[in-house]
């Protein structure tokens, strides 16, 4: 089986050099004459299609057109690929089922530049080399439907099987790199993700699916949508449960631990109706980490974790004329967390809680100046109040309210075929915390859809969070109200080409630097960890990513990043950066369905070494493979199946590890030695399988 992932990227790298060395393709004759129907329309995004019926190659193109072109997370409105003022890359929904990925955590490990660490107490995304350790992805942005997923306490956003929305709801996923705070202001530190859900296509339909797996994990999701267009209804719930292997780690047991252990459950309403729109997301977690961190007692159930959160938008969308159109929306995004820890020796269980609530307001406008959007204007205002709230064991509650208020605007314009601009810039007012000014500019040259150049600037920037200013615990933690915000600047140069139909490539380099990082240290007055601005990093380097798809079926896409990540201390003085690979790259290859029946999937992840603190992370090389059989019965259409395989090798990655699981050395007779561990070992081999039925 190991040789299954190379042969797969092998054939469809030939695949791939004579699509770019073929002459392009004639146009498909009318009504299809004289073309070969010879895809089924349940291989084109989105999934599933209920019906047998044939697609042309000319409709293959316009559905990865639709699915793997537009953008609209970037700047709240839809852009093609093109016309962004970023490097994006879009994960289909028929990229998504192909390759059985289960989370958005297995879709965004694939993706160039992209890699996910799994410590174990959580799945944390970095870019382009900028990974902090312990972080749980509070500088990228996660959105569902424009709507902001990271909580209003931590500002903490899941990815894995923490995730607030499961892959049946998901049509596509975008990745945008670098900056957005010109249009969304913190958090969009080193990049969003947009998860864009599937929409009902005016046919009343139902889903249920099962998936269970090896290590074990188990799951399970169910979903309805009625109606189509401007007037539908949509629900679903998602439900994760966690039981992770039993591992031996030395430096805190020689015996084996378990209880590596957790659940989620995820249930969201959308709907629109003539304008107007909302949604309502419930999300219930449990995690068990048996591994000791922050200072617990190793063993099941000794540290465990829970979290509820709520996030609901409603709003209104109108055209107000032919050239200016209006959105109002108003959100909520609330969220609680409880941790309930041994402590080391036993003596006695801690508590900590964190609440916080955001409530907000929006409205923007797009004002279309020039016909044939030769320039136009987009502007909005947001105002918003976080009420948060800190506890733990033995101490006063430490409770904050700050209110933000924003405008924000952004012009872009096309006075050639060939050359467009655009400029933005969006001022942050915070009662309590900093405010800020965030522009960014990006002049785009292309020749008639087929190849082009970007040259981008952005800034961003991102506040402490009310855990990082405020929280204190009396014992090991002590509050800094005065942290700084964190900002980093951003500048790229990105070519693209579509040499022919079902072809893209792109090339970026980039350079990013980031000052005053939010990062734990020691109090000089108290002796106590608290969080607080430091140094500065940077990294530069360049990207490629490329994707192929035929009309028979084909698909397959490729990516890596080098980038050079460097760091200094308050001093100027060199410092390694931890967790910051030089090296990262996928690729992946997918069939036609073989006799009709599945598409064979497989793909390749490499992670570079990295620093883990005190010693070297090796490379990480991970193989993943899947079958997915879109109609198993074929007297019974709507019954679908996939098995897969993670870590096809079995070689665990070597996770470097924070400062959260470090704790007392027991073996020296100093009481303020401390035994550092610097990694954690990843998940091994595991096989699943997913059954579902639509109709």
């Amino acid at each position: 089986m190991r040789w299954l992932g190379p042969a797969l990227l092998a054939v469809l790298g030939a695949r791939l050099a004579a699509a770019a060395a073929a002459p392009p393709p004639r146009p498909p004759a009318p009504d299809g004459a004289g073309e070969a129907p010879v895809v089924d329309v349940a291989d084109l995004p989105p999934l599933p299609i209920g019906s047998d019926q044939a697609a042309s190659a000319a409709t293959v193109r316009a559905a990865e057109e639709v699915s793997e072109e537009v953008v609209r997370g970037a700047a709240k409105r839809d852009q093609t690929l093109g016309n962004v003022a970023s490097a994006v890359t879009v994960i289909s929904g028929d990229r998504l089922r192909r390759f059985g990925y289960r989370t958005m955590a297995e879709a965004l490990r694939a993706v160039a530049g992209v890699y996910v660490s799994d410590d174990r107490l959580g799945e944390r995304v970095g870019i382009r080399g900028f990974q902090s350790l312990g972080d749980f992805n509070t500088r990228v942005l996660i959105l569902i439907d424009g709507v902001t997923i990271n909580e209003a306490w931590a500002a903490f956003a899941g990815v894995g099987a923490d995730v607030a929305i499961g892959v049946d709801e998901i049509e596509r996923i975008e990745v945008i790199r670098g900056p957005v705070s010109s249009v969304y202001g913190t958090n969009a530190f080193f990049g969003i993700v947009n998860v864009v859900t599937r929409s009902a296509d005016g046919a009343p339909r139902a889903w249920a699916r099962l998936g269970a797996g090896s290590l074990p994990r188990e799951s399970v999701a169910a979903g309805l949508a009625l109606g189509g267009g401007d007037r539908q209804l949509r629900a679903a719930v998602t439900g994760l449960v966690r039981q992770g292997e039993e591992l031996t780690l030395p430096a805190l047991s020689d015996q084996p631990l378990r209880g590596d252990d957790g659940a989620t459950v995820a249930a969201s309403v959308v709907g629109s109706y003539d304008g107007a729109f909302g949604q309502a997301r419930i999300v219930r977690r449990q995690r068990a980490v048996p591994f000791a961190p922050y200072g617990a007692e190793p063993g099941p159930r000794n540290y465990v974790v829970d979290e509820n959160q709520v996030v609901a938008e409603a709003g209104y969308t109108r055209a107000l004329g032919a050239r200016v159109s209006a959105t109002g929306r108003l959100y909520v995004n609330a969220y609680r967390f409880a941790d309930d820890y041994l402590a080391a020796g036993g003596a006695e269980r801690i508590q900590t809680n964190g609440d916080g609530t955001a409530l907000g307001a929006e409205l923007r406008g797009r004002f279309v100046l020039l016909d044939r959007d030769r320039l136009g204007l987009t502007a909005g205002t947001e105002l918003s109040t976080v009420d948060t709230e800190s506890r733990a064991t033995g101490t006063a509650a430490i409770g904050k309210t700050y209110g933000l208020q924003a405008l924000y605007a952004e012009v872009d314009g096309a006075p050639t075929r060939w050359l467009s601009m655009t400029a933005g810039v969006r001022a942050d007012r915070n009662s309590v915390l900093t405010n800020r000014v965030s522009p960014r500019a990006a002049l785009l040259l292309s020749r008639r859809d087929r190849a082009g150049l970007k040259l981008l600037y952005a800034e961003g920037f991102r506040n402490a969070s009310a855990y990082e200013s405020f929280f204190e615990d009396g014992v090991d933690f002590v509050a800094n109200p005065d942290i700084g915000p964190e900002v980093i600047r951003s500048v790229e140069a990105v070519a693209w080409a579509r040499p022919r139909a079902g072809v893209s490539t792109r090339l970026s380099l980039f350079q990013w630097r980031a000052t005053d990082l939010i990062k734990q240290r020691i109090d000089p007055a108290s002796g106590l960890l608290q969080f607080g601005n430091s140094g500065a990093q940077r990294s530069r380097g360049v990207e490629v990513e490329a994707s192929y798809r035929d009309a028979r079926g084909w698909y397959g896409f490729a990516g890596a990043a080098l980038a050079e990540v460097t760091g200094v201390d308050d001093a100027g003085v060199a410092v390694d950066v931890a967790n910051a690979p030089t090296l990262t790259a996928s690729g992946g290859a997918s069939t036609p369905r073989l006799g009709g029946w599945g598409h064979l999937s497989a793909e390749v992840v490499v992670v570079g070494p990295r620093a883990a603190r005190t010693r070297t992370s090796a490379t990480f090389v991970g193989v993943d493979a899947a079958l997915y059989v879109p109609n198993l019965l074929r007297a019974a259409r709507g019954v679908d199946l996939t098995l897969g395989v993670r870590n096809l090798v079995g070689r665990r990655e070597d996770v470097p590890a924070p400062e959260d699981f470090d704790r007392p050395d027991l073996t020296t007779p100093e009481p303020d030695d401390v035994a550092v561990i610097a990694t954690v070992p990843g998940e091994g081999r595991e096989l699943f399988v997913r059954v579902g039925y639509a109709y």
